[in-house]
């Protein structure tokens, strides 16, 4: 399902409207993932493409879910994908999206680190136009939280009431390294949610590092969010 106006983190946004409004206060973001302003310095970091990814780290979170045995994913959950776990995060807040704004979507990304259940969460973050530039955009902090449960493709949706303007953005097209890169991270999140075994001397996750250096403004409140899987790529990497 495609909805008008928004888009995922591997593709730019063609439409923007209005200047996004305060959300009604439904829930906060939870406790784990904290909404200060402090990030971490990216500038400074140097990302090199997967040719280079060679692990030498061993330090792989223990998980509750089950090992997973074979490879018919199908016998394990009704999502499979994260494209499908996309559509279904989309799906959930249709009703909620304003039809003339812009909505960036974060990459996909476990729901709990270290992994507890089979759950995705989906992050959206509203955009509005910043004139006179046809290509710029001021972008705010995620609105919706989204989690999809890969079992049974149940969706729980969450209003994040405190928000902010995080900076203007260009959208440009992304490069075909940076979507691959990212799509190989999404397809191994996905497995390894699921049960399956990441092996560590790929460096399977290496795209989400590449998204928060590639979109910084979106990627610092993205990783404030997920503190503790981004606190244990940084660690794992040495980045």
């Amino acid at each position: 399902m495609v909805l008008l106006g928004l888009c995922w983190a591997g593709a730019s946004c063609s439409r923007a409207g209005s200047e996004p409004t305060e959300a009604p206060a439904v829930a906060p973001a939870p406790a784990s993932e904290p909404e200060s302003d402090a990030g971490p310095d990216l500038e400074q970091n140097t990302f090199v493409s997967t040719s280079f990814n060679e692990d030498d780290a061993k330090d792989e979170p223990t998980q509750d879910v089950p090992k997973a045995k074979g490879n018919d994913l199908s016998e394990l959950a009704t999502v499979t994908t994260a494209e499908d776990a996309r559509q279904r995060a989309e799906a959930a807040i249709a009703d909620q999206l304003d039809p003339n704004r812009s909505y960036k979507m974060s990459p996909i990304l476990p729901a709990q680190w270290p992994i507890k259940d089979r759950a995705a969460v989906v992050f959206f973050y509203p955009m509005a136009p910043n004139p006179p530039s046809l290509t710029e955009f001021r972008v705010f902090s995620a609105a919706f939280r989204v989690t999809v449960m890969l079992e049974d493709g149940a969706t729980e949706v969450k209003t994040i009431s405190k928000r902010r303007k995080l900076g203007t953005i260009k959208e440009t097209r992304v490069t075909s390294l940076e979507r691959r890169e990212l799509e190989m991270a999404e397809a191994a999140m996905i497995r390894q949610l699921l049960g399956f075994e990441i092996k560590a001397g790929a460096k399977p996750y290496w795209g989400y590092l590449k998204y928060v250096h590639e979109h910084p403004k979106v990627g610092r409140d993205l990783e404030r969010r997920s503190s503790a899987f981004y606190g244990w790529l940084r660690r794992k990497h040495g980045k």
